[in-house]
Formats: structure tokens, sequence, C-alpha cells
């Protein structure tokens, strides 16, 4: 296959492994650390709570590819290889293209696990995250998630065995082909040493990625099977090559938690005991059991329901007679308002009136008091003028006065007397 031209001041990571193996929570770590995996990342579901952290772009390719050859494109092939046809080869350079924006970037989809020989030739700068689980709970896992793509275990819960080995065994074989070009680690080493993982990571591929967030992780989300190491040991015993291979992984992978898994294997060496291969009935009678009583309740809480939603018809009704009153109290209410605003505007058309009269009055008014103003100027001068006649009457008064005592005055009163008694005597 002709190899790729990348740029070679950046470096791209792939991240993959079996599905339900831990690879969404690696590619959530690398991306906090500062690696791009894609603006357009497949969204979260049931599954996957924090998100699959999937470019579209290379599940979609993936996808796309399987098609082309007959296989089921969530990955289900025991297939040892798939071709890749070359207008996919030119689509997949056109993809690195595109998504080779950020010094550090990369992709993560298990499918990629399928096609390892193939982006090792185009990218032949490109490092590989391969993660890995244990196959009892990648097992537990799909029976559990039981999504569209799972329905196949239903009826064939064996092959989800036999697909962890196959999808383990390519990772081992890519890992002794390219061991410089890969880091090999689990699942519970990425969740418990988290940072020790990217300082590996920066020391073996000489790269610079930043301390991920602390609270990228959530341990909840990560179940582990301390309670069910019977069907680990199920697991071990009817498919000794998976436990084989998970041997070959835990040797040749990262072991930041060696103990951990050393305890893990010693447990799950040990024969099944004759009593766990009744376990999974007990368990399941008691889950039967346990349905009785939901049903029960379910039952119950249905029969509940029917009594709410025949309260609810009668609150319903009740509703519709308020609401009713409720309108015809409205109505009466917009008549009452219409005469009240018609007598308002009454009122206002008299008030109108009254101001005009008001200010009319109030014309008037200022013209009688400059009319009071003037008389009263003019009784002023009146009254002037009569004080000055009283001081004229009593200067004549006074006159007159001293004109009576006056001798003159006096001859004048004897003349006119006499003058009168003459005239009268005459006339006799």
């Amino acid at each position: 296959m002709q190899s790729f031209e990348v740029n070679s001041d950046k470096t791209a990571f792939i991240i993959t492994g079996m599905h339900r193996s831990g690879t969404s929570l690696t590619a959530a770590i690398l991306q906090s650390a500062g690696v791009d995996v894609g603006e357009r990342l497949l969204g979260a579901n049931e599954s996957n709570a924090k998100g699959h952290f999937e470019n579209i772009d290379f599940f979609e390719f993936h996808k796309t590819v399987l098609r082309s050859q007959g296989i089921d494109d969530a990955g289900w092939t025991l297939t040892e290889t798939v071709e890749v046809e070359q207008q996919y080869i030119d689509q997949a350079k056109e993809l690195i293209a595109t998504n080779s924006k950020s010094p550090y970037w990369g992709w993560k989809d298990p499918r990629t696990t399928l096609f390892l020989n193939f982006w090792a030739d185009l990218l032949p700068e490109g490092k590989f995250i391969l993660v890995y689980r244990s196959p009892w709970e990648v097992v537990d896992s799909l029976y559990r998630r039981g999504g569209e793509n799972d329905t196949i275990f239903f009826s064939h819960p064996d092959l989800a065995v036999k697909l962890w080995i196959h999808y383990n065994q390519k990772i081992l074989n890519f890992y002794d082909r390219f061991p410089d070009r890969c880091i090999l680690t689990s699942v519970y080493s990425i969740a418990n040493q988290l940072e020790k993982n990217i300082e590996a990571i920066n020391h073996k591929f000489q790269v610079a990625l930043a301390t991920p967030a602390p609270d990228i992780f959530e341990r909840s989300l990560l179940r582990v099977q301390e309670a069910n190491v019977h069907r680990a040991t199920l697991v071990a015993y009817y498919f000794p090559e998976a436990l084989n291979v998970y041997q070959e992984l835990n040797a040749k992978a990262i072991q930041l938690d060696r103990e951990h898994q050393l305890e893990t294997m010693q447990k799950v060496r040990n024969s099944p005991y004759k009593v766990w291969a009744f376990q999974d009935w007990v368990d399941l009678c008691q889950s039967e059991k346990k349905g009785k009583r939901l049903q029960s309740e379910l039952e119950r809480s249905h029969a509940q329901l029917i009594q709410t939603q025949a309260e609810l018809g009668q609150s319903q009704t009740q509703l519709a007679q308020i609401q009713a009153e409720l309108e015809q109290s409205q109505v009466q209410m917009q008549a009452e308002l219409g005469q009240t605003q018609a007598q308002l505007a009454q009122t206002q058309a008299e008030f109108g009136q009254t101001q005009a009269q008001l200010a009319q009055t109030q014309a008037e008014l200022g013209q009688t008091q400059a009319q009071l103003a003037q008389t009263q100027a003019e009784l002023g001068q009146t009254q002037a003028q009569l004080a000055q006649t009283q001081v004229e009457r009593q200067q004549a008064e006074a006159t007159i006065a001293s004109m009576h005592t006056s001798k003159f005055w006096k001859l004048r009163t004897a003349w006119f007397s006499l003058k009168k008694r003459m005239k009268v005597a005459t006339n006799k």
C-alpha cells in the first residue's frame, strides 16, 4: 500500500480497542490533555453517559468500508483481514488532510482495530493507544448494553467472547509488529493511574501532553466485576484462549497496577465450583421474583393512575365550569366598564365646560379686580380732596367765627336787621 505523507510537526494518536473496553474514557482523557479528537463527535447515550468521543468522519468511514465487504458495520466479525478498496483509500487520505489541523490530533473508534495495518501504512508516524479490558467485563457490558447492534448476542452469547479474542489478538499482533509506535494499556491502569499514563505517553513518544482535568473521569461509570468472579472463571474454563490472550496483554502492557491484575488472575485461574453452574439459575429465579413484585407494584401504580385520571377529569370539569363563570363575569365587567367609561366621558365633558366657565369667571374677576383697583385709587383721591375740603371748611368756619365776633360784623348784622324792619314798616 502506498504511504501518505503527513506533516511531521503533527502527531496523530489513534485510540482503539475492543468495544466496551474503555476507549471512550481514554479519548476523553487525551482530549483533556490537548489532543484534538475531532469537531463532530458522536453524542452521549444511556450506555456512554459522558459521550463516545468518536469522530463521526472516521466512524462513518469504517462502517462504510465494512458494509462494502458485506460485514456488519457494528464490527461484529471474525474476518481476519478487511479489504479496503482504492476509492476508500483516497477517502481516508482526505479524512487525514481534513482532520490533521492541530499539533496533536487523532480519533477513537473500536472498529479501527480491524484496520490497524491500513492506518499504520497511511500514517507512518502515527501513534497507537491500544486499550484493553478483561473479557468477562466486556462480555457483561455488551449483554447489559443490549443496543440495536447487540441483539446478535441474545441468540449467540458466546460470540461476545469470540469477538473479544479476535479484537485483542489483533491488538497483540500489531503491538508485536510496531512496539515503538504503540502504548498498550488496560482501562484499569488508565482509570487508577491517569497522570502516570500521560507521563508514559509523553516519554515514549517524545510529546508534551498536558495534565488532564481532575474531573474528567467518574469512577462510578467503570463497572468492575469483583463480586461476580464465577462468571470470569466460566469464561476462563470454556474459553481458555481468552485467558491466554488476557495474560499476554497484561504481560506486555504498561502495568501501573500490577497487584490488582495478579490478584484478579489468581481468582480466575481456579476452576468454577459446581455450585456456580447453578448460580445464574438462582439469580434468574430471584430476578423473576423481583419482576413479579415489580409487576404488582406496576399494577398498583396503574390503578392509582386510573384513579388520578378520574380525579383529573373531575378537576377539568370543575375547571371548565369555573372558566365559564369567569367568562360570564368578564362579559359583565366589560359591560360595566363600558358604562363607567361613558360616564367618565360625560364627566370629562362637563369638567371641560366647568373649566371654560372657570376661565371666563377668572377673566371677569381680573377685570373686576382692575376696576376695583381703579375705584380704590379714585377713592383715595376723593378722600384726599375731602380731607382738604374739611380743612378749608374748618378754616372758613374759623374765619366766620372771628368775623361774628368783630365790631364790623355786629354793625352789619344790626344794619341788616334795621333794614328788614324798615322794609316791613313801609309795606304796611
